[in-house]
């Protein structure tokens, strides 16, 4: 989609910093600017990013007009270990967001795609530059569908559908996921993740299911129970429960 001025003064009213270019190579790159980085908290926005790309260094397919993408920087005064959980937050806060702007029927598919029944709507990329051993830059990559049309979305890859949030309400979806997320990041610090993994929880996609996770030349499969307090992912195989960490492992239902 195009962006505009309301997008922008939308992100400001938030308290937040905007940068936008209307080429880059993708919004995360332009992150490694130190001068750009260094306004944390900035959102970096553009109307066509060149090679955008998703985790595991996949492709990621930005559709001019079509798609929001963007991306977010946060500066964090802490050790990385602390913050094993923010893509967590990340998942929750997107559909929080999402829940407000109109969209009530979201889901998180482990371990950061966002699901609307059965098929993504939104994906995150997140990439974190350690400044020091308490310090660090999180730069978080968002790519949300807004209005792909049917004749294009039936062809592509991974059964993609868009949001169902009205065009009035897109224009503060970049704002209002950014304040949810930082919103959340400040009861985390204060409350850690307990709160949180009820509310992951409830939003998990094929909670009570069978599927399979796949990494490399790794496999799981069993019954999907939900995440533990640390944040891992459980499994019921036919012996015992399997705590699931790595967020390479790529998830599927099992019919």
């Amino acid at each position: 989609m195009f962006i505009d001025y309301k997008i922008k003064n939308n992100i400001e009213r938030m308290g937040i910093n905007v940068f936008s270019k209307n080429y880059v190579s993708s919004t995360n790159d332009y992150l490694n600017y130190g001068y750009i980085r260094d306004q944390a908290p900035i959102i970096v926005l553009s109307n066509n990013q060149r090679h955008p790309r998703g985790r595991r260094g996949k492709k990621w397919v930005n559709f001019q007009g079509s798609s929001l993408g963007f991306s977010l920087c946060l500066r964090f005064n802490k050790s990385l270990n602390e913050y094993l959980v923010l893509s967590h937050l990340v998942g929750i806060s997107i559909i929080e967001a999402c829940k407000a702007l109109g969209d009530q029927t979201l889901t998180i598919k482990w371990p950061n795609d966002i699901m609307q029944d059965d098929k993504k709507v939104c994906g995150t990329l997140i990439e974190n530059l350690i400044d020091s051993k308490n310090s660090f830059y999180s730069m978080i990559g968002f790519g949300f569908n807004i209005s792909i049309p049917d004749s294009l979305i039936n062809f592509i890859d991974g059964y993609p559908a868009n949001l169902n949030i009205e065009k009035n309400n897109v224009d503060l979806l970049a704002g209002t996921t950014a304040s949810v997320l930082l919103q959340n990041i400040s009861l985390f610090e204060k409350s850690g993740f307990i709160p949180f993994q009820e509310i992951w929880n409830e939003y998990m996609y094929a909670k009570n299911k069978n599927v399979i996770l796949t990494s490399k030349d790794k496999e799981v499969s069993g019954k999907l129970l939900g995440i533990n307090i640390k944040g891992e992912l459980q499994i019921q195989t036919n012996k015992k429960i399997v705590n699931v960490s790595d967020i390479n492992y790529s998830m599927r239902l099992l019919k």
